[in-house]
Order: structure tokens, then sequence, then C-alpha cells
């Protein structure tokens, strides 16, 4: 641990770092109106990205900090499913040589850049969480990805970024089913088995929607509580889960964030502090004018 300081005294802020990048990025973009530098770089993705992290370590005041990257398109759910995430487009030109610049601009603030090769980012989001969770350390997951809030306890809470700059909605056990229509974190995978994910691609059971799995889930709780009593539920519906009871179990498998990953990454190496020369560099290297003033001062 840093210093002297307890366990409960600590709280660690982990980033969703490419959920931030594209939201910066498509905010800005919109207007067609591109930031670069005097040599060329596009930089209005990294630039309110930094914006976004810096207000929301203001606002939740976290001692630690880290940041959580995707490593490449490809993960071992495009194995399970060659279709995962495929109804997505490529990347715009101007943001794809911001991917590795980010990850600079982190290391420049001493934030810890974590990821790791076939696991998306949420995996590594819940494993990072559930590694302090149960050292009894308050985590924060900031994103805009509702995945995330399958992993929610008691130290876990997501927040998740809502339109308009610095605009939040903080998600924890206390407000859960108020936010969700189900009762407990994990029966977010469940949903999703039965309903599927439009933006992942993950089919799920066809013509059931929200709705239908949320009733399905609030009354039988998880997917195999469903099948183990399917009888219960009547017509054209049981046909349809019966018929799609393998898509089921393979879109439950697709939403299941893995929290097993291993990472290095000490809470000591996630203490957030700044060195402002090393910083300061990197923002001048970007011409961040406005951030340069910030911390110049």
């Amino acid at each position: 641990m840093v210093g002297d300081s307890s366990k409960e005294e600590n709280s660690i802020l982990i980033i969703d770092s490419f959920a931030l990048l594209f939201r910066g990025f498509y905010a800005t973009a919109v207007t067609g109106n591109y930031m670069k530098t005097s040599q060329g770089l596009y930089t209005n993705g990294i630039y309110q990205f930094t914006r976004y992290m810096l207000d929301a370590i203001e606002r939740f005041e976290p001692t630690h900090v880290i940041c959580a990257f995707d490593m490449g398109e490809k993960t071992f759910r495009n194995e399970m499913y060659s279709d995962y995430k495929a109804n997505r487009g490529a990347p715009p030109d101007e943001l794809i040589p911001q991917f590795d610049k980010l990850w600079e601009l982190v290391e420049a603030f001493e934030i810890p850049c974590v990821g790791k090769v076939g696991y998306e980012a949420d995996d590594m989001i819940g494993s990072i969480a559930k590694h302090y969770s149960e050292q009894g350390i308050n985590v924060n997951i900031l994103t805009g990805d509702k995945d995330t809030l399958q992993l929610i306890n008691e130290k876990t809470n997501v927040t998740l970024m809502k339109k308009g700059f610095g605009n939040y909605l903080t998600i924890g056990l206390e407000n859960f089913k108020e936010e969700t229509g189900v009762s407990y974190p994990y029966q977010i995978i469940e949903m999703k088995a039965l309903m599927g994910d439009a933006s992942d691609n993950i089919p799920g059971c066809p013509k059931v929607g929200p709705k239908t799995a949320i009733k399905l889930i609030d009354e039988f709780e998880n997917v195999d509580q469903l099948f183990a009593n399917i009888e219960q539920v009547k017509g054209k519906l049981q046909e349809r889960l019966i018929e799609n009871k393998e898509l089921i179990y393979l879109s439950k498998d697709l939403a299941t964030i893995h929290t097993d990953i291993e990472f290095q990454c000490d809470l000591e190496e996630c203490n957030y502090q700044i060195n402002k020369e090393k910083l300061l560099q990197k923002l001048e290297e970007f011409e961040f004018r406005s951030l340069i003033r910030k911390f110049a001062v």
C-alpha cells in the first residue's frame, strides 16, 4: 500500500481508455473541425480524453488511477463467434494515430496503462476491479459501456458518462435495480444472453427484447433456471427459447466479462501523483496550450 494509508482511505479509479477516446473524438469530430498539431498529428480525441479524465479525477478524488486498454481488434470472443462486433466499421483515419498517442499521454501522467492481447479492456477492468475490491479497496469504473454493470459489488461502482461534459451516472448496489430493471449485477449477463446486444453483435434469442428478458430473469433468476422450468413459459416464446437455446448460451458466454486475467500493476504504481516536468513535455509535443497553462503554475 502507499505510505501509511489504510485500505479504507484508498480508492481506485479504473478508466476505460478507448471508451473515453472514442467519445471525445466523435464529440469534436461532428463539425469536421479536427485539432491538429503543427506537425499534422490529429489530437482531438486525446485532448478530449484528457479533459474527461481530469474532470473525473477532480470530481471523484481517487487516490489511485489506472487506465485499461484494448490490445487489438481480435479477442477470444471472435474465436467463439466470428461475427462478434463484425457490425462495426473501421475507425476514421484521423483517429487511428491517436490510439498509440493516448498510451503515451497516459504514461506522461504516470498513470499505469494495462491491457492484454486476446482480451478486451472490459476483461482487464473486471480483473483489476475484482483484485482490489477483494482487498477492501473502493473501486470506481469510468466508462460509457453498460456491460461493466455486471462488475458492481459492495466495493465496486460503475460511473457511466452521459451526454454533455461532466455529466455522470454512478451506479452501485443501492440504485442498481432502479437503473437496470434486474436485481443483481450478474443478471446483466443473463439478460444479454436472452436479448443480445446489437452494439457488440451478440445475437441473443430472436424476437426477445429488453422487456421480455427482464420479465424472464425476474421470474426465473437466470438462464439455467429458465430452461429447467421451461414448461412454465407458454406459447411461441417457449418454442423460440428452446429453438435458440444454443445461441442463448453462446450469447451468455460472449457477454461475460472475465475477471481472472493476470496483470502486473501494484497499488503503489497507481498512486496518482503528477510529475509536472514529464507531463509538460508531452503536453507541449501535443500543443495542448490550455492544459500547459493549467499544469505550468
